[in-house]
């Protein structure tokens, strides 16, 4: 009767315990799709009216108030109308360059040099189709793989990414579907706005809102260009960023990636480098 007692106890113990080891046993992973689904803490406003602080105000007072809110709804205005401006052309010369092939050659007393707004086929920045694939390696046992599809026309443009990361026996996948408006300053930079949904699975399903602004810049010459791509995810009201920072080299239609990647959610943070390929078209 005691062997069964003290049997009886220790598993009593042990059950209780368990899901005090488990909690301690979950990995970032587990954090990360926590924190970013933890809806944000508001807090909470108290607005005490003082009534008539000094009467009924002097009249320069109000005339000085009047002015201000007249030049802050101007000034506002004018920033709005010249990024509505900037939007309008950028959208305009991607349209532009895919209805030129190559650029235009002029010649002059200074010799030939060549001008105006071009796509060739291929081009990684303003792509009509493009597949990536890439492999992360982080420093907390964490590895990652990122599939992409993107393509579009002109100014119009969609993607479809999956990013399945995994911590020993966890994983946690980030998917998003995005529209893009795709905005070209000259041949050589692109700057998109993308907006859609995104779903996140891990220990539970979550579906949100996702915003991203992928930047691509070639220098060098046509075979490098470089490229930061931020997202941005909401998930029940709680937020998740992604930053990718990395340089690509292109030989005719396939190309190579390296570089950096960082999620962030609250105060949990998975990162590491990735490398990678793609095919532009």
């Amino acid at each position: 009767m005691d062997l069964t007692r003290l049997l009886f106890k220790r598993v009593t113990l042990v059950l209780c315990l368990l899901p005090i080891i488990s909690f301690s046993q979950a990995g970032k992973l587990g954090d990360l799709e926590k924190e970013a689904s933890k809806p944000k803490k508001r807090g909470t406003s108290s607005s005490s009216s003082s009534g008539s602080t000094s009467g009924s105000g002097s009249a320069l007072g109000d005339k000085l108030a009047e002015g201000m809110a007249e030049l802050i709804v101007r000034v506002t205005f004018k920033i709005a109308e010249t990024g509505f401006t900037v939007l309008a052309k950028g959208g305009e010369a991607s349209v532009n360059r895919y209805a030129q092939s190559s650029p235009v050659i002029i010649r002059d007393e200074q010799g030939e040099r060549e001008t105006g707004l071009f796509r060739k086929q291929g081009d990684p920045i303003l792509p009509t189709l493009k597949l990536s694939s890439q492999w992360l390696d982080s420093s907390d046992d964490i590895s990652a793989q990122l599939t992409r599809i993107e393509g579009g026309y002109g100014l119009i443009g969609f993607s479809y990414s999956e990013n399945t990361l995994k911590e020993g026996n966890e994983e946690l996948t980030l998917s998003n579907t995005l529209l893009h408006y795709r905005m070209s300053l000259g041949n050589n930079i692109s700057w998109d706005l993308a907006y859609g949904r995104g779903r996140m699975n891990g220990n539970q399903s979550h579906e949100g809102d996702v915003f991203a602004m992928p930047i691509r810049v070639r220098f060098i010459n046509s075979d490098w260009h470089f490229e930061y791509y931020p997202v941005w995810s909401s998930y029940n009201g709680g937020s998740l960023s992604e930053h990718q920072f990395s340089m690509n080299y292109q030989y005719q239609y396939v190309g190579l990636s390296a570089g950096y990647k960082k999620w962030s959610a609250g105060l949990t943070t998975v990162d590491g480098v990735f490398a990678g390929m793609y095919l532009a078209f």
